[in-house]
């Protein structure tokens, strides 16, 4: 089989360097560590000048730091402020900045990332406006049209995106507060522009950015009330009045994803395909509504490239707030616990399938709760890949599990690991590191969660081979579901085989999963590989195990998870695996 290398790594240094906006990033203690040349050239120093230089000694209004630096803690971000900096000649530039912050794998701030863009020609317009005023009050009324043409030149600039020359997000929200017919929006995201745009360049992706712009206010003259905006990157809304029903609407939309995903754009030769995705929502027909046309149809957008359709049209029973809402809960929750130390393994005995007698635990990652309930991951695992907690909840578990081993050296205990763990590099050192460390190395086995599916064979192997060095063994979990495949087995150096608990748990009457079980053993068996049932969960299913030639069996039956190996359990909610860690 062919191996497929992956993507050359985009040059991240090499695009900041050709930025035509100022970009440089700050550590905790505001010292500047990289600057791209636009900024050097801005404040008229080099580069080897700002880094290693306090932000505090270029700005020139030290109190927008303390506020930026709140909204950061706040936020993670701090977007379109004003301020001004000083120049090296002691001249003082006017800039916006956007800020964004950038997180160690625990979660806390590693550094500060500002990119800036110079509006000083914009200030002295501003000046020059209001010198314009003064002197239509003091001279004569011969001033006033100039004061109005400069006024309408600003304020088109505010409103309007200086690349397609559309209204841009502002002038939308100013647009949506002040309708009152009926009204709809539609949010148009170009997908995967990103890659687009890294692909021909900035100055195509510009070109094909005014292109999509053109073709929508082209198919929305149709209407006779409509507008179409320009929104930050690739995005685009149209909001459209007098229509006789959503239905109408909603065909249009439909029409608008079908030739913007059939039509080839031609840009400077190269012919270019595009495919959108569209969110879609109707002003509300009561004033209990909260929640504004834009967020509503950003969260239709949003759920739409989630659940990958063309389109979606918000619906307060899609419960798409109460969504959003349960999130931020749960991440204020995973945080909480992470900080307080209520992120603890729960252990389920495995037993040898001949004897019934435990033979060894399964480490499986739990909250405590701040009533004392038990969390299970169903809840808060996928939530913590998204805020880059994950590995540091690996860390958690493999620290306690190491440490629970130390005051029991004869158990044996399964720590799972996901492809993601295995893939980062700090968290394999960290692993190695762990297992050189641990006497008990011997005693630990690796369980693989086999349902993400494996790229990087290499990566993988050396993973085991190195583990395998200190006595560690390797199990291969979840086996018969997601992206099961035999050929893990005969590529990996793997000591056991876990069969899926949605295989196990009907076997006894159930002749397919009796099928496939038969052959994940016999096909194991032959290469030496050890099996383990998972989810056996009553009596019917471990008497038909005990048939084949398992070699042990894990489940409710025989044990729930409890916060220590062979101690009492709490009450625990119904486990449900999610993700690897159990």
């Amino acid at each position: 089989m062919e191996e497929h290398r992956p993507p050359e790594p985009i040059r991240v240094n090499g695009i900041l360097e050709q930025l035509p906006d100022g970009m440089f990033t700050i550590d905790t203690n505001f010292i500047i560590g990289y600057a791209n040349p636009a900024f050097c050239r801005l404040l008229g120093f080099t580069f080897d000048e700002l880094v290693g230089s306090s932000i505090t000694e270029h700005l020139h209004d030290l109190n927008i730091l303390n506020v930026c630096m709140d909204s950061l803690n706040a936020t993670g971000r701090c977007e379109d402020q004003m301020t001004t900096f000083k120049r090296k000649d002691g001249s003082v530039v006017h800039i916006s900045k956007n800020v964004q912050a950038l997180y160690n794998d625990d979660g806390s701030l590693q550094s500060v990332l500002v990119s800036i863009r110079d509006l000083t020609s914009l200030h002295e317009l501003n000046k020059e406006l209001s010198r314009s005023k003064s002197d239509l009050e003091r001279y004569s009324n011969g001033l006033e049209a100039l004061v109005e043409e400069r006024t309408k030149e600003l304020t088109h600039r505010l409103l309007h995106d200086t690349l397609t020359g559309l209204p841009n997000r502002l002038k939308l929200i100013s647009d949506l507060k002040a309708l009152h017919l009926p009204h709809a929006i539609i949010l148009i995201n170009i997908d995967s522009f990103n890659e687009l745009n890294t692909f021909y360049g900035h100055q195509i992706g510009d070109e094909l950015l005014c292109a999509v712009a053109a073709t929508l206010v082209d198919l929305s003259a149709q209407w006779d009330q409509s507008s179409v905006y320009k929104l930050p990157v690739d995005e685009y809304g149209i909001v459209i009045q007098n229509f006789s029903a959503p239905s109408d609407i909603e065909r249009f939309a439909a029409k608008l994803s079908h030739w913007i995903s059939n039509h080839v754009f031609t840009v400077r030769d190269q012919e270019i395909s595009l495919a959108a995705t569209l969110g879609i929502a109707f002003s509300p027909q009561t004033s209990e509504d909260d929640l504004s046309l834009l967020i509503r149809s950003n969260m239709a957008l949003k759920l739409a490239k989630k659940t990958r359709r063309d389109l979606l049209v918000y619906d307060h029973s899609l419960h798409i707030k109460e969504d959003y809402e349960k999130n931020l809960s749960w991440i204020k929750k995973l945080r909480s616990a992470i900080e307080e130390d209520r992120v603890a393994p729960f252990y389920q005995p495995i037993v040898n399938a001949e004897t019934l007698k435990i033979e060894k635990y399964e480490a499986l990652v739990r909250i405590i709760d701040e009533d004392g309930s038990v969390i299970t991951p169903f809840h808060f695992l996928e939530i913590s890949k998204k805020v880059k907690l994950y590995h540091r909840i690996t860390t958690i578990m493999i620290d306690k599990v190491f440490a629970a081993l130390r005051l029991h050296p004869d158990r044996i205990c399964s720590i799972n690991l996901s492809i993601e763990d295995i893939n980062d590099l700090s968290m394999r050192t960290y692993i190695f590191d762990k297992v050189r460390e641990c006497p008990q190395s011997r005693h630990i086995i690796f369980e693989i969660l086999e349902s993400e599916g494996i790229e990087n064979y290499d990566l993988v192997n050396h993973f085991i081979t190195e583990v395998k060095k200190h006595g560690v063994q390797i199990a291969l979990d979840d086996f018969g579901a997601g992206y099961s495949n035999f050929a893990y087995i005969a590529r990996l150096d793997i000591d056991y085989i876990k069969i899926d608990g949605s295989i196990i748990r009907d076997i006894h009457t159930n002749p397919i999963s009796q099928i496939i079980t038969e052959t994940i053993v016999d096909f194991a068996t032959r290469l030496g590989i050890k099996t383990v049932a998972e989810f056996v969960c009553c009596e019917e299913v471990c008497s038909y195990l005990k048939h084949l030639p398992i070699d042990a069996m894990q489940g409710y039956y025989f044990g729930a998870p409890k916060p220590s190996m062979g101690g009492t359990s709490p009450k625990v909610e119904t486990d449900q695996r999610i993700s690897g860690k159990g």
